[in-house]
């Protein structure tokens, strides 16, 4: 008995605060063509993400509401500490990704920007096979974030451009 009310009261807490999961971006977009410059894994991501949503993957550029254009996609592998013995302690995985987005009529919702994703991975040498393995899980989650974040700046581009 005293776990449910635990529980009861740190969901009344939390939803006294005003937490709430992030879902899908509002959006009133009803079609979004997605192309690349390269094979990119984050509009495959971007795909994927509209799939179970009220914004329809337009195939032709003709009928989509606005287009989204991945201008470029690049991952990099940094040393970020090194221990006194000079050997690797954390490495700084990073993602970046270009794009641009234009309406059905060609003007331009979003300049082309770039987005840029951090993280930090320790290294150890005993474990080298599961620390790959973690590394390209991080991708993972990066390329899913950077997609949900370009979504999101469509979503509010789309919004802003509508109120005009």
């Amino acid at each position: 008995m005293s776990r449910l009310l635990a529980a009861g009261l740190l969901v009344l807490a939390v939803s006294a605060c005003g937490f709430q999961l992030r879902g899908e971006a509002p959006s009133g977009l009803k079609s979004l063509h997605v192309s690349t410059e390269a094979p990119s894994q984050v509009a495959v991501e971007i795909r994927r993400s509209l799939s179970g949503g009220p914004t329809r993957l337009a195939a032709d550029l003709k009928v989509a509401e606005a287009q989204l254009r991945i201008l470029s996609e690049s991952t990099e592998k940094t040393i970020q500490t090194l221990t006194s013995a000079g050997r690797v302690f954390d490495y700084q995985l990073r993602l970046r990704v270009g794009y641009r987005v234009t309406n059905g009529a060609g003007q331009v919702l979003i300049a082309p920007a770039e987005i840029e994703i951090r993280r930090i991975i320790s290294y150890s040498e005993t474990a080298p096979l599961a620390k790959e393995v973690e590394e390209r899980q991080l991708f993972e989650d990066m390329r899913a974030e950077a997609a949900s974040q370009i979504l999101r700046r469509i979503a509010i581009a789309h919004a802003g451009a509508a109120a005009r």
